[in-house]
């Protein structure tokens, strides 16, 4: 039995690399299935905006690399959804963001190598190993923190905008244009008013004059977004371009709502502010206030209990 032993280990290991190799072979097979998929897609598309090669295509590998990338490590559909809420939609923006991804574990591991014997000697390989590692994955995790809080941004911008662009809207639909008209003038003519508005609503209107639906392409939009202001005035605007029937009213009380959410939203923070400059009034005025009304009277005390004891 010892004797085959080195056989069976062979055997063992053999059997081994073969499974990792057939799973490795399945996994590359699919791969190169949901590539020359996306490219049949994309070559479609540059067919239909007859766009450039060469550079575009390099970009596009750099970014389908990154989106299998993040296919192992994080959610794709949630990198989706915070890459359009962000605005980077292009394929240089898709393949920045996923290039950094890739590079930013690098660099990370490319500074801790130097880090690590220039720290050993000053504060031990324990504590070292925690910082590195600790910075390591900082440096992993920082092309998405950037991605959410640019997100985050663009989202507060276009809540901001939302007020100008129902109040925009109700004029143009009182002008006789109807839901298109109303937002291609508003993409053609609003650029500095509404930006974060236009660049949400151009690719939407490209996209219905190729032949989309609107309401459904107005549905996906407010759902990738997640602004509730914007949701409840597309929600209107879909109904309108579906139905028809009155718009002016239906924006009204859209518009109204959204006043009264930030009205309550307003006061919240007043409240909130109103506690913590309490906070701060008891713990860093009132002890001054209080050592000079009663310091004077404290001091008077002590020197009279002081001369009656000396007496």
């Amino acid at each position: 039995m010892i004797a085959n032993l080195p056989l069976l280990i062979a055997a063992a290991t053999l059997l081994v690399v073969l499974g990792v190799g057939l799973f490795t072979a399945a996994g590359i097979q699919e791969g190169r299935r949901k590539r020359m998929a996306r490219r049949l897609a994309g070559a479609r598309q540059r067919q239909a905006k007859g766009g450039p090669r060469g550079t575009s295509e390099w970009l596009a590998r750099v970014a389908d690399r990154g989106q299998s990338l993040d296919r192992i490590l994080d959610d794709p559909e949630e990198t989706t959804v915070l890459l359009a809420q962000a605005g980077w939609r292009g394929v240089r923006a898709r393949a920045a963001f996923y290039g950094m991804q890739v590079l930013m574990p690098i660099i990370g591991l490319a500074a801790a190598v130097p880090l690590w014997f220039v720290l050993v000697p000053q504060f031990g390989a324990l504590v070292v190993a925690v910082l590195l590692v600790f910075l390591v994955l900082l440096a992993a995790a920082l092309p998405r923190l950037v991605l959410r809080s640019s997100a985050k941004n663009r989202r507060e911008r276009i809540r901001a905008e939302v007020p100008l662009f129902i109040n925009l809207m109700m004029l143009l639909y009182e002008a006789g244009l109807s839901t298109r008209q109303a937002l291609t003038s508003l993409v053609q003519d609003g650029e500095g008013t509404l930006p974060e508005m236009i660049d949400e609503l151009a690719p939407v209107l490209r996209q219905v004059e190729a032949g989309a639906d609107m309401s459904q392409l107005l549905m996906e939009t407010s759902k990738t977004l997640a602004v509730p202001e914007l949701e409840s005035v597309l929600g209107v605007l879909r109904q309108v371009e579906r139905y028809g029937g009155e718009i002016r009213e239906p924006l009204s009380d859209a518009l109204d709502t959204i006043e009264e959410r930030r009205t309550m939203e307003i006061r919240e923070q007043v409240n909130v502010m109103a506690g913590k400059m309490t906070v701060v009034l008891v713990a860093c005025f009132f002890p001054a206030l209080l050592i000079f009304i009663v310091g004077p009277a404290f001091v008077s005390i002590s020197n009279a209990l002081g001369s009656i004891g000396g007496s």
